[in-house]
């Protein structure tokens, strides 16, 4: 079942013209962040500069930096597109993200206070509820949501913008592939519960060893289903 997404032109609203091109850079990585951007999805430039009300050379310097991160591909004579992310790309992704978090926990742990305790678990709370529903864009926002909070309660500023720049990668690479595993997303979400509860009791070994072993299943279940895809197309 194709994941249902709002119309990208009607998520656009106006900007200021200062800072354009940071704006609408802005902009467009919001759109992929709720999913109203997917993997092979057209960028118009002449659409998207309509509906900005810019030119279309602030539009083409925004996706240019898409461009640069990865997050864009140009065909020639074609147009310019959301990346498709392959196997080969999603288990490097998955790597270095288990490294990442794996550190960023470990700073995390001892700056967690009972608010912030609260707020995690309220995280987990809303994306037990998404999965239950079958809402499985709001159930990748929060996932994701769930492993920032971990990112910026490290304090480390760098740790979260390398993640946040794998978190636009991790949502091209399940856009693909979430429409698939309803019961065992409900299970995965409330699995991380048991990661709250041994950050709750400074258990940074195992709380390290759970999401390292979290991240790996993950990858695991990515890189075959790519593979299958790639196989089919």
């Amino acid at each position: 079942m194709p994941v249902e997404r709002p119309p990208l032109l009607d998520s656009l609203e106006p900007i200021d013209r200062r800072g354009l091109h940071e704006a609408v850079l802005t902009q467009l990585l919001l759109a992929i962040r709720r999913g109203q951007l997917g993997p092979g999805e057209r960028l118009r430039e002449v659409e998207i500069a309509a509906r900005l009300g810019l030119s279309r050379g602030t539009v083409r310097e925004a996706i240019r930096r898409l461009e640069q991160e990865g997050l864009v591909v140009s065909q020639p004579h074609r147009g310019t597109f959301i990346a498709r992310i392959g196997s080969d790309e999603a288990a490097e992704i998955y790597s270095l993200r288990r490294v990442l978090e794996a550190f960023a926990l470990r700073l995390a742990i001892p700056r967690f206070d009972e608010p912030a305790l609260a707020d995690l678990a309220e995280t987990v709370r809303a994306m037990v509820q998404a999965a239950g529903s079958g809402d499985r864009n709001q159930h990748l926002r929060l996932d994701l949501k769930f492993h920032e909070q971990i990112c910026l309660r490290s304090g480390h500023r760098y740790v979260h913008r390398v993640w946040s720049a794998l978190a636009l990668k991790l949502w091209l690479v399940r856009f693909r592939l979430d429409a698939g595993d309803g019961d065992d997303r409900s299970e995965r979400a409330r699995a991380h519960f048991e990661l709250v509860d041994l950050i709750r009791t400074r258990q940074s070994d195992q709380a390290v060893e759970w999401i390292e072993a979290h991240i790996d299943a993950r990858a695991r279940h990515v890189v075959e289903q790519l593979e299958v895809l790639n196989r089919a197309n």
